[in-house]
């Protein structure tokens, strides 16, 4: 489980949702101008419309391959999913985080991938909303997957339960074949599981009818295998896996079920088209289509059944095409194929140079960029004013204080973002004494060298800023570290001796300037501040006795 959620959390969660709503909103776009040709095709063909919509669809399945492409034309429509709900200070950069959020991003801006790789374990899979929003998209893609291999198998388990159609159906096969140019060669099965013929297969495609079907008339057997062989040669066994392939991608846009709609409506369309172009009677084939309705009823079929030559919603529709002798039924192959082709170049091609987020991106780097310009320009004249002062004290002849010194060190030390010391001034202002401790052991279980810096100078300043300002507590846990990680330096032993005197506890503060005189005989501050402390230790024993 740790490895998984090593691995999920390793995963770039904000820049799939990115891409997939980049994706979708260009689905949406290309589905609407495809909408529009066929609009403008209303008088052609049927197979010229469905031959765009099927175009269409091969390019909603290209253009997610052609996002791997950086793009060019930068659009300013979208702002970036990263900073979606984030109010201006996050945007800033000064996050309102609660405890749990800071340690999480303390240990991510320290390099938490540093410390997934180290052997202490892998960090925890931590999702938000973008991560659930990615994973909501990617099962209901992989349902509809599971769902296309169900109709797959279901197809191919009625082929192996069913048995060779009697011989009466070849001659009619042969002859249908031979009137639309159909050189492939198709098989024909009959099952009693079905009401009407259905064709199942993609590559290697074969027609079911239904049992006893060979004792129809044969007028409408012929019409029966000419609108399944016209399926076949339009080669609508891919195209369906086409359709369910894109619908899987793009389950969340509507746009892309309506395209999906519109072609298989076209198809049959077509497909009739077909049918009434090898002889048949237009009122004949429609009171045929009418009879199949019937006898297969209104209940509901399974969700898994396959689709058949009289089922959907636009019958009706399909029953006035063919009563319309307006209708044009000429296919117009070639000119189709040039009108479906320069469709897909002509919204692909710019589709995939552009991008929506790429200028609002920069526009938000640059704010960012400038924001802070705005505060290292700030920290500079706060550096440069109290120089200033310090400089002007210092021609008057007046003491600069100890503390003064502090406060502008440390406005220096705090610009510097990789300070470990730094870090540890925001967990103990944050969290308070405690903090300071286990911010340390959490950078140094990032084991990235890069990420910050520890300075011996800079913890020692922190210390003294926190000693000036009462912070006691604070000052002491800064003054530990400090002595816990620079063992053999006397300066760190004589500072936490510092902050003990002026918490009042003689004996810690005696033994650390003791033991930094001991490694600096030449140390006068420990010399005077133990004298200090055993004047003051004396007083108190006078007042005692008082």
């Amino acid at each position: 489980m740790n490895g998984i959620g090593a691995w999920l959390g390793s995963l770039p969660w904000t820049r799939i949702l990115e891409l997939v709503v980049d994706v979708y909103v260009k689905a949406a776009v290309v589905c609407a101008l495809a909408g529009l040709v066929t609009l403008l095709l209303h008088r052609s063909s049927a197979y010229a419309r469905s031959m765009v919509w099927v175009f269409t669809l091969v390019a909603l399945l290209v253009l997610p391959v052609t996002q791997i492409v950086s793009p060019v034309w930068r659009l300013p429509i979208l702002p970036r999913v990263g900073s979606w709900w984030q109010s201006a200070q996050q945007l800033s950069g000064v996050p309102e985080m609660t405890d749990k959020e800071f340690d999480a991003a303390v240990v991510d801006e320290l390099g938490g991938r540093g410390a997934a790789r180290s052997g202490a374990g892998s960090m925890p899979f931590v999702a938000d909303w973008r991560t659930w929003a990615a994973i909501a998209w990617m099962s209901g893609v992989l349902l509809c997957l599971v769902w296309l291999f169900v109709r797959m198998a279901v197809g191919k388990r009625l082929i192996m339960q069913c048995c060779a159609a009697c011989g009466t159906w070849d001659g009619l096969l042969a002859d249908s074949c031979r009137e639309l140019g159909l050189r492939q060669c198709v098989r024909i099965f009959e099952s009693g599981d079905i009401k009407a013929a259905v064709t199942i297969g993609a590559i290697n495609p074969a027609i079911v009818v239904p049992a006893g079907s060979s004792a129809w008339p044969i007028e409408r057997r012929r019409c029966i295998l000419s609108h399944e062989l016209a399926h076949i040669k339009r080669w609508d066994g891919l195209a369906e896996i086409l359709v369910l392939v894109t619908t899987s991608i793009y389950w969340l846009n509507p746009l892309v079920w309506l395209t999906a709609r519109h072609l298989r409506i076209e198809r049959e369309r077509d497909c009739d088209d077909v049918v009434l172009n090898a002889g048949a009677k237009p009122s004949d084939y429609a009171m045929f289509l009418m009879d199949i309705a019937t006898e297969l009823g209104t209940p509901p079929r399974p969700a898994w059944q396959l689709s058949t030559i009289s089922q959907g919603s636009n019958l009706k529709d399909r029953i006035m095409c063919i009563l319309d002798p307006k209708i044009n039924r000429k296919r117009g192959v070639r000119a189709t194929v040039i009108v479906s082709c320069f469709l897909i170049l002509s919204l692909i091609l710019p589709l995939s140079m552009s991008g929506i987020w790429e200028t609002q991106a920069q526009e938000k780097d640059k704010a960012q960029q400038e924001e802070l310009k705005k505060e290292k320009q700030m920290q500079l004249e706060k550096e440069s004013e109290m120089q200033k002062k310090l400089e002007m004290k210092k021609k008057l002849g007046e003491k600069v204080t100890a503390e003064e010194k502090i406060k502008l060190t440390w406005e220096k030390v705090e610009a510097n973002e990789n300070s470990a010391a730094v870090l540890v001034h925001k967990a103990l202002m944050k969290k308070g004494p405690g903090a300071g401790a286990k911010m340390v052991e959490k950078i140094k279980a990032s084991e990235d060298e890069d990420c910050c810096y520890f300075d011996e100078k800079e913890f020692n300043t922190l210390g003294y800023k926190f000693l000036y300002t009462k912070k006691i507590d604070e000052a002491i846990e800064v003054f530990k570290l400090n002595v816990k990680m620079y063992e053999d330096s006397w300066n760190v032993y004589d500072s936490l001796g510092e902050a003990y005197l002026v918490a009042g506890k003689y004996d810690k503060a005696r033994k650390l300037y003791e033991k930094s005189l001991a490694m600096n005989p030449e140390n006068e501050n420990g010399k005077n501040m133990l004298a200090k402390i055993a004047q003051l230790e004396s007083g108190e024993s006078v007042a005692e006795k008082k």
